[in-house]
């Protein structure tokens, strides 16, 4: 039966499993990145931008083709990180399909890299007009009952049950991207109801991984900028010293020595690659479980031969 240690461990497992595909994804993301971060870098500050002084035509320049071409090195950034999340997926879902470090360039990517398309503009739309409606409500209260305590208190409550449902509806359809590769078909409403009655099981095991990266990411932050966010701190919003502050941290990163800098590229690698295994791998772990609990086995099995259809 799946549970929190089990779902956990499998997100754990792939490290200790695959070290040396979680190194290949972390090597190919940091070639790729590094590839189209130069790029950009050419096209926004290079020769393909006007050296005239003119600032309209230098807008003009960056509203046109430099911005498509910009905007198509995010999508392939993007359709990069669909590839290696989909060699996570394959790596604890589809094992037997094997491939160099379970990495593929075919069907499976591009449904993948349309799906993720699709759910990042549904929830951006669906989040969007959430927060019409409540600042609409919250407006509302603020006519009938006036701007007061009581009004403040309806609002805070409103902001929070908000915050819940989003929440909610995210831990609701997170299983739809490992679950879309398993079955290599896109369907909202298999992952719907493969995580109804998990919703706690599931956000513990989010809270758990979340909660790991941000001291992780808090610990990485002091050891890097530790100087530099005290120095914005004693600023207390003092504009010339927190100007100071960033001329000085930019000027210690600038005398940086070169094996230094390699040092903390290797580490920003390490760290991507542990959270590719816990990101992408908590998500198959979690369908791995699940779909193992007899309750879901016969009904996938029976969609997987195509006696049920959605």
């Amino acid at each position: 039966m799946a549970s929190v240690g089990s779902i956990l461990g499998g997100a754990f497992r792939l490290l200790r499993d695959r070290p040396a595909s979680v190194v290949i994804w972390a090597v190919t993301y940091c070639i790729g990145a590094l590839a189209i971060s130069l790029v950009m870098g050419l096209l926004m500050y290079g020769t393909m931008m006007p050296t005239a002084a003119d600032a309209s035509a230098s807008i003009s320049a960056f509203a046109g083709p430099a911005f498509s071409l910009i905007l198509l090195l995010n999508l392939c950034l993007l359709f990069l990180l669909v590839v290696l999340m989909n060699a996570v997926f394959r790596a604890m879902l589809r094992p037997e399909e094997g491939g160099f470090a379970y990495m593929r360039l075919g069907m499976d990517e591009f449904r993948m890299f349309g799906l993720v398309i699709l759910v990042v503009i549904g929830l951006f739309v669906a989040v969007f007009i959430g927060e019409l409606l409540l600042l609409l409500v919250i407006a509302a209260l603020g006519l009938v009952l006036g701007q007061g305590v009581i009004t403040a208190i309806l609002a805070f409550l409103l902001g929070l049950a908000f915050i819940c449902a989003v929440i909610w509806v995210e831990v609701r359809i997170s299983l739809i991207f490992p679950l879309s590769f398993h079955r290599r078909r896109i369907s909202l409403d298999a992952a719907w109801d493969l995580t109804r009655g998990r919703f706690w099981l599931l956000f513990a095991c989010y809270f758990l991984i979340g909660l790991i990266f941000v001291v992780a990411g808090v610990a990485v932050m002091s050891f890097v900028m530790g100087d530099y966010l005290a120095a914005l701190f004693a600023a207390n919003g003092d504009r010339e010293q927190m100007q100071a502050a960033a001329e000085a941290f930019a000027a210690q990163q600038l005398a940086m020595p070169l094996v230094t800098k390699i040092i903390f590229g290797v580490l920003g690698a390490i760290f991507f690659a542990i959270g590719l295994a816990l990101g992408p791998g908590l998500l198959a772990s979690a369908t791995r479980e699940l779909l193992g609990d007899p309750s879901e086995a016969a009904v996938f099995a029976a969609e997987s031969d195509g006696s049920v259809v959605d």
